[in-house]
């Protein structure tokens, strides 16, 4: 007990003095490949995350590589193309690729590491990054086996099943695992509130406080059921082969459940796909030894359950189905449960996505980081300003409707925002009004007197998102830009044909050119 929480109160100590990004996992890596990545996955970060993983994992915490490996890999990927002076779009795009690397290197799969970083971190295939992270998944498979070997990172047994009522104990399993998996991003949040009322007393130690408190009772549970120290591989390889007991799974889980709870909640470094795989795997094997028990005429498998149940739990907790079917083949070489492993992973996906409409990365990322069904939007990190039109057209207030005219000469706007003598907007004037006033002959009267209040006006540091909402709120497709709320100089204008701009770029920047585009 005494070692977990002495590493968990000296990260707790050091993280967030020295590298306090280090901890971000996969939700840093998604906010990296959103914004600028060699700022937010920078050197003090990487070394953070390599060293505090180490002592991490050493020390026993019931966590696993994967977040902060995602994270070195994705850094060192952007920084290997900013060093190669490639231009901004690469730069960006390296961090997915880094992402397939990393996971293809840790299990010892590139195909679900390359469908892992389309399914969580671009959300859509792209032709440049796509052929990156093939390459990439690759590279890191060869060197995995040149110095490792290359061996299955979790060997099973030969799992079958034969019996079409045994899908429905399949289905039930699934259920479970997608309950269990969508419960905890619900309840992680609260054990951290929890934490801090509790050691709020503590004042400026409450962070180290909390890691030793995660750390110790990481120990205490370890003391339960030993196989949930640190990563667990073995105890979920002997799951695989149908070894251990019902009792000793169920036991792990609970107690491997709780350890990943705390530890999420302190936080502590680490990743989740290890548990995810230990949690799956635990909890089909404690419902497959209780079949077996129940059934014995039914020639259940536990090994066959702990393998159905793993692809399960992960898909729950990650919500990345595809990548959720393959990591457990690959991984395990075992393809003789295709069905159950694709019913089961559809039914954990719904029901932990009922239960809990994000998962725990989501919940790491700002809201305007986000959109519907978890995948961010890269927009979402533009403001006005980044785009607005400020070549502009203004008219003063105190200008006849000749001289406006004259202004407006040889465009064709369908309105003008107008501006005082001190440059803070005075209203908007409408090009068909400009022109009914020339018709009538009213070119000496004031442009002021055919001024409109805008019906909406922005400020540069509003997201393109809300943007586009408030002007589909307000029935508009562009709005005048001024510098604040307080301040209403005016400083731009924004329009429908600047939002669909910068999507085209977005979209450009992303789908091409390919890496081979660079020969």
């Amino acid at each position: 007990m005494a070692i977990p929480a002495a590493a968990g109160a000296l990260l707790a100590y050091l993280v967030p003095l020295f590298a306090p990004r280090a901890g971000g996992g996969l939700a840093l890596v998604r906010k990296a490949y959103a914004g600028d990545p060699t700022t937010l996955l920078d050197p003090r970060t990487l070394v953070g995350a390599f060293g505090a993983n180490s002592l991490s994992l050493g020390a026993g915490v019931p966590l696993g590589p994967e977040g902060p490996t995602v994270v070195l890999t994705s850094g060192f990927a952007a920084f290997a193309a900013r060093w190669l002076r490639l231009p901004g779009r690469f730069v960006r795009g390296m961090v997915p690729v880094g992402t397939a690397a990393g996971i293809a290197a840790i299990f010892n799969a590139p195909i679900t590491g390359v469908v892992f970083a389309l399914e969580e971190v671009i959300g859509a295939a792209s032709r440049g990054v796509l052929g990156g992270s093939l390459l990439a998944a690759v590279a890191a498979a060869v060197v995995e086996r040149t110095f490792l070997g290359g061996g299955r990172l979790l060997p099973a047994a030969p799992a079958h099943w034969g019996d079409l009522r045994e899908l429905l104990g399949f289905a039930v399993l699934g259920l479970l695992c997608g309950a269990a998996a969508g419960w905890l991003p619900r309840f992680v949040p609260i054990l951290g509130r929890g934490l801090e009322a509790l050691l709020v007393r503590t004042g400026r130690h409450a962070l180290v406080a909390r890691g030793a408190l995660a750390g110790a009772v990481a120990g205490l549970l370890g003391v339960v059921a030993p196989e949930t120290l640190g990563i667990g591989y073995p105890a979920v390889s002997e799951w695989l082969t149908g070894g251990g007991s019902g009792p000793q799974a169920a036991i792990a889980f609970a107690a491997k459940l709780a350890g990943v709870s705390l530890a999420l909640a302190a936080p502590l470094v680490g990743g989740v796909f290890a548990p995810s795989l230990f949690l799956g795997a635990s909890l089909g094997a404690a419902a497959g030894h209780l079949g077996q028990h129940l059934f014995p005429l039914a020639h259940i498998e536990p090994g066959a359950w702990a393998l159905v149940g793993m692809g399960a739990f992960f898909a729950g907790f990650l919500r990345t189905p595809i990548a959720s079917v393959l990591i457990v083949f690959e991984v395990t070489g075992d393809y003789g449960l295709v069905l159950p492993q694709m019913l089961t992973v559809v039914l954990a996906s719904v029901v932990a996505r009922r239960i809990s409409r994000e998962t725990l990365v989501e919940r790491a990322l700002a809201p305007a980081e986000r959109r519907p069904g978890g995948r961010h939007d890269p927009l979402a990190t533009l403001r006005v300003a980044d785009v607005m039109t400020t070549d502009l057209r203004s008219p003063r207030a105190s200008m006849t409707i000749l001289e406006a005219a004259r202004v407006a000469a040889g465009t064709r706007h369908e309105q003008y925002p107008l501006v005082d003598d001190a440059g803070l907007l005075a209203g908007v004037l409408f090009a068909r009004d400009l022109d009914r006033a020339i018709l009538e002959n009213r070119k000496e009267a004031t442009v002021g007197s055919l001024a409109l209040p805008p019906v909406l006006v922005l400020t540069p540091e509003v997201t393109l998102d809300d943007a586009a909402l408030r002007l589909a709120r307000a029935g508009e497709s562009r709005a005048p830009v001024v510098a604040s709320e307080e301040e209403p100089r005016l400083v731009g204008f924004l329009s429908s044909s600047d939002l669909v701009r910068a999507r085209l770029k977005v979209h450009e920047e992303e789908s091409g050119p390919s890496m081979a585009d660079l020969g």
